[in-house]
């Protein structure tokens, strides 16, 4: 029971603010959503897109390069030791 009037609670919250967001106009005549609009269409954006896009390629390219083989080659730079690690350092 309540699980279900939780749910139906976030789910009238959720429509209230979306309402908001794209119908209600907060200044003069603009909503938040024409705001977003205007301030995604800008040339400082479209540069920080465009920054993200090369900075997401150099990480996916150092990935491929090192560490994909790596996780193949069974490294795991020294983490998750076996049960028997340090067997042979022990005295008898």
């Amino acid at each position: 029971m309540y699980r279900a009037a939780r749910w139906i609670l976030s789910s009238l919250v959720t429509l209230v603010v979306l309402y908001v967001y794209f119908f209600i106009p907060l200044t003069g005549t603009r909503t938040l959503w024409d705001h977003t609009r205007r301030i995604l269409g800008t040339q400082e954006a479209h540069e920080l897109g465009v920054d993200l896009r090369t900075a997401g390629d150099r990480v996916a390219t150092k990935i491929r390069r090192e560490v994909i083989p790596a996780v193949v080659s069974g490294f795991d730079g020294g983490v998750g030791a076996t049960a028997d690690s340090g067997a042979a350092l022990r005295p008898r």
